[in-house]
């Protein structure tokens, strides 16, 4: 975490994209470090960016310039800017521009439009190769079988999981079973090894069978 006097800012990755997690208050005075700390991110490579400015508790005019700048600077190099924000304090200063901003209320929103991005992607893919459309309704209709098939798989793996306890607990089981039976056997013929020394177990034995 890098920590100024009145912003912290929290860098992470997530999956594909760098997450710039801001709070405190954003003033002028915090812009050129924010301005190199995207430069930097790109020579490294990134392209995909999500800030979370929700808890932002106040910031200057100097603030949307910024991000206007950076939107077109990491356009230009093929990348995108997401915003989560859905405080009055920053949809005040963002309403003129708003629509030039991909801003989301909350990260849950945004994970929905980047899984409807990924269909949209697609359709968009097999319409090139094979001439159909994908639409909105078909789209959400998958999404949903996807969904589907999914939680059964998981429901499977569950039970599978479940049964292959179950089976080691008897394996245990039985393998103690075994254990205290030896031991069983082994007293046992302790037991009668001084019958046997005396010859007493083989007379009985011969009385058995001349019975049979």
């Amino acid at each position: 975490m890098i920590r100024s006097e009145a912003l912290d800012i929290t860098l992470e990755n997530r999956g594909s994209a760098v997450w710039l997690t801001l709070a405190g208050h954003f003033y002028n005075e915090q812009v050129p470090a924010i301005r190199e700390k995207f430069t930097t991110l790109l020579k490294d490579g990134n392209r995909s960016f999500v800030v979370d400015m929700e808890k932002i508790i106040s910031a200057d005019d100097t603030v949307v310039p910024m991000f206007l700048t950076l939107l077109n600077t990491i356009k230009g190099k093929g990348g995108e800017l997401k915003l989560i924000f859905k405080n009055d304090c920053l949809r005040q200063a963002f309403q003129p521009c708003i629509n030039l901003f991909a801003i989301f209320p909350d990260a849950d929103s945004l994970s929905r439009d980047s899984l409807f991005g990924l269909l949209k992607k697609q359709g968009k893919n097999l319409k090139r190769k094979t001439g159909f459309r994908i639409s909105r309704s078909v789209a959400i209709f998958t999404l949903l079988i996807l969904c589907g098939w999914f939680i059964t798989l998981l429901s499977v793996i569950r039970m599978q999981s479940a049964r292959m306890q179950e089976q080691e607990t008897e394996l245990q089981e039985l393998n103690q079973w075994k254990q205290e039976s030896s031991i069983e056997m082994e007293q046992l013929k302790e037991r009668l090894l001084p019958l046997e020394q005396l010859g007493i177990l083989r007379d009985a034995e011969r009385a058995k069978s001349k019975r049979r």
